[in-house]
């Protein structure tokens, strides 16, 4: 954003990280202006909301990315996960991106003008299993976001659910890019450049699938196999009990260190 000249409000979690990308984006050639809130979405405070509700009250916020976002620590049975965890998602992939919007949309329906992306999952159009708090928190993002589109596009704001497979990233915890999974930098580029188009997604109203090689694995799926069918459903269940094995394995070798 800040590379299209937009100046920026950063909201997460951690106030040093936030305070050095604003430093960075604040300085140099290019520099724009920039604004930071800490803020941890897993605590649902009404404190951070109204904090947020100040900072943007007079901002014409003509962007808004919803990219906070939380999986399993690993692939878990769903009588499994813990209470906390599971809460977790909930808060952070749902209720956070509810609040924020309704925080910031209000303004963009005043001027008749404005962007709302909402990052989604491959998760949420493929029931998960071992993942299932996660996938049903990303089907819920799916089916509320093609519904404010319809609801915003006859008040000038535009709503774009951004539909994803692997990326690099500390939560995919794929750490090489190749033609499947690719870089953050990659990622976010095909995205940019395709706001306002629904190819590869399918049909879906208001949905992007954008980047290439996700676009083709959606679209293969969707086609010839269907997302809600059995096969792909096994298959997607046997892919993430490899995962856990392969986790539980290094969560046991990890503590054998430690002793």
């Amino acid at each position: 954003m800040a590379k299209r000249r937009f100046n920026v409000l950063l909201v997460s979690r951690t106030a040093s990280k936030l305070d050095a990308l604003a430093a960075e984006l604040a300085s140099g050639k290019g520099a724009v202006k920039t604004k930071t809130l800490a803020m941890d979405f897993s605590r649902n405070d009404d404190a951070d909301y109204a904090r947020l509700t100040e900072l943007t009250r007079d901002l014409d916020v003509a962007v808004l990315i919803n990219n906070v976002g939380q999986s399993h620590a690993m692939p878990v049975p769903f009588l499994q996960t813990s209470r906390n965890e599971m809460e977790d998602i909930i808060s952070i992939n749902c209720l956070a991106t509810l609040r924020v919007t309704q925080t910031i949309a209000p303004g963009m329906v005043t001027r008749k003008r404005g962007l709302i992306m909402t990052m989604a999952s491959f998760g949420g159009i493929l029931p998960t299993p071992l993942l299932a708090t996660y996938s049903g928190s990303k089907a819920f993002l799916q089916q509320w976001s093609t519904a404010l589109g319809a609801e915003l596009e006859p008040e000038g704001v535009t709503v774009q659910l951004v539909q994803s497979y692997l990326v690099t990233s500390a939560m995919s915890k794929v750490r090489k890019a190749s033609a499947f999974v690719p870089t953050p930098k990659a990622f976010v580029e095909a995205a940019m450049d395709k706001i306002g188009r629904t190819g590869g997604a399918q049909g879906i109203a208001y949905t992007s699938t954008p980047y290439w090689s996700h676009a083709f694995i959606h679209w293969g799926i969707a086609t010839f196999a269907g997302t809600m069918n059995k096969f792909v459903l096994t298959r997607n269940f046997d892919i993430h009990k490899q995962i856990r094995r392969r986790a539980l394995k290094k969560a046991d070798r990890d503590s054998k260190k430690v002793l």
